[in-house]
Formats: structure tokens, C-alpha cells, sequence
């Protein structure tokens, strides 16, 4: 095994290999302390965004466009997938990774799957760290992607700065959206698909919900297609109004 001393150097000269033997450890619950952070780092202005939403919502998808978009955009991007665990391996069975669509040949992104190994909440529980390594490697966004979740499945809260809650035109209704505890602790609800029939009663009975519910802030609610990249650019502008720094 690598020596501590020789792999973070590595990692210091932004070698992705290092990184990625890194983040090998920190699954392992075997890395070494994150190196301090120097004034004026670059990445101390880095921003971690979550992507959460049941199964079947557009995570992956999502997490594409935004890829797209803040390549675009000149910002490079870290990626941290948290998928199921393999019942043979034990590892993630990788599925995100097969569906998000980059460029593998880009070093401005980085993308690692987690696998969750058992842990609640629908996420893996080095998410935390793994986020921290990606920013202290200079990535300006670090987007965080939970498995399929329900609605009492909110750990990717405490591991963001900002938290995205996509939903579709065929889930749940006003009932649901009352009781729904990822509603409550999202930055901003974004409906996906929003060119199928019900995107808009969807947005109206979001808008409704979150007015009647008492929040104490303001969670706007925006339509997108993430397959089509209609209202991306929309969606990263308003996540960007909430982290100074971003473009």
C-alpha cells in the first residue's frame, strides 16, 4: 500500500489516481486527515449539491445535464453516486454510472460511485468525507446523487450545501406532499418531465403544499425535462443564486 506521506503528495499535485486511491480509503474507513485548508484555496469556494427524489425520478439523467451545463460554464465537477449494494461483490453495482452521460476523456470531472453497504438514509455513509476529498482537489461543484428514496430518507441533508428534490408528474399527491419529509428539508423542489400530462397539477399541489406547510424559508418550485436539457441552465442559476462564488 501506497505510504500516507507519498499519496497525499500525489494528491497535492492533483494526480487523479491518488484521488481515487483516496477515496478507496475512505470507504475503507482507512484515510488519512484531510490536508488543511490553505487561505485563499481555491477550493474553499467549492459548493456540494444533492440530487435526491424517489426511484425512476431523473436523478441520473439530471445529473448529466448539470454536467453539461457546468462544463458550459467552465466549472469542474465531482460526482458521487451513491448506489446499492452489490449482494455479490458488497460494492456498488454501478448502475449510476452507466446511465449518467460525461465525457470519461474530461479531467474537469470526476465521477465515483458508493456503495451505500447497508447504510440509511440513501446515502453511503463516506459521502461526507468523499465530498470533502473532491473539494480539497479543486472540483468547483461537487454534486451528490442519493439512491431512490422515500420520503423519511434525509441524510443527504447534512453532506450538501444545497439540496434538490425532483419529483415527476406521477408522484404522489396532495396528501403525500404534506407528510413528506424530504419536502421539508429541501432548497428547491424541482419537478421533472414538465412536458408530460400533470406537470403542471404536480407544481401547483407542490407550491400549495410547501405555502400551507409553514416553511421557514422559501423553496421555489421549478419545471425542467433533463432529458431534453430544457430549464437546466434555469435550475443551476437559481442553485447558484444560493452559493456566492458560483457562476
Amino acid at each position: 500500500m501506497t505510504a500516507p506521506q507519498e499519496l497525499l503528495e500525489r494528491f497535492a499535485h492533483h494526480e487523479r489516481r491518488a484521488l481515487a486511491e483516496i477515496l478507496s480509503l475512505v470507504e475503507a474507513g482507512k484515510a488519512p486527515p484531510l490536508p488543511a485548508r490553505k487561505p485563499g484555496a481555491e477550493h474553499e469556494s467549492g459548493r456540494s449539491v444533492g440530487i435526491t427524489g424517489s426511484g425512476g425520478a431523473g436523478k441520473s439523467t439530471l445529473i448529466g445535464a448539470l454536467i453539461t451545463h457546468l462544463r458550459k460554464l467552465g466549472l469542474s465537477v465531482g460526482v458521487l453516486a451513491s448506489d446499492p449494494q452489490s449482494p455479490v461483490t458488497g460494492g456498488a453495482l454501478l448502475g449510476d454510472r452507466i446511465r449518467v452521460g460525461f465525457d470519461p476523456a474530461d479531467d474537469g470531472v470526476y465521477f465515483r460511485s458508493l456503495s451505500t453497504r447497508g447504510a440509511q438514509g440513501g446515502i453511503s455513509a463516506a459521502t461526507g468525507a468523499a465530498r470533502d476529498w473532491l473539494l480539497a482537489f479543486g472540483f468547483d461543484v461537487v454534486l451528490v446523487e442519493t439512491v431512490g428514496v422515500g420520503q423519511d430518507q434525509i441524510a443527504v441533508r447534512d453532506v450538501v450545501d444545497t439540496l434538490v428534490l425532483l419529483v415527476t408528474p406521477n408522484t404522489g399527491d396532495e396528501v403525500q406532499w404534506e407528510k413528506a419529509g424530504l419536502i421539508e428539508v429541501a432548497d428547491l423542489v424541482v419537478v421533472n418531465k414538465s412536458d408530460l400530462p400533470g406537470a403542471d397539477r404536480v407544481r401547483q399541489q407542490l407550491v400549495s403544499a410547501l405555502a400551507l406547510g409553514g416553511a421557514s424559508k422559501a423553496v421555489p418550485v421549478l419545471s425542467i425535462t433533463a432529458a431534453s436539457g430544457a430549464g437546466v441552465a434555469e435550475l443551476w442559476a437559481a442553485i447558484a443564486g444560493r452559493s456566492p462564488g458560483l457562476k
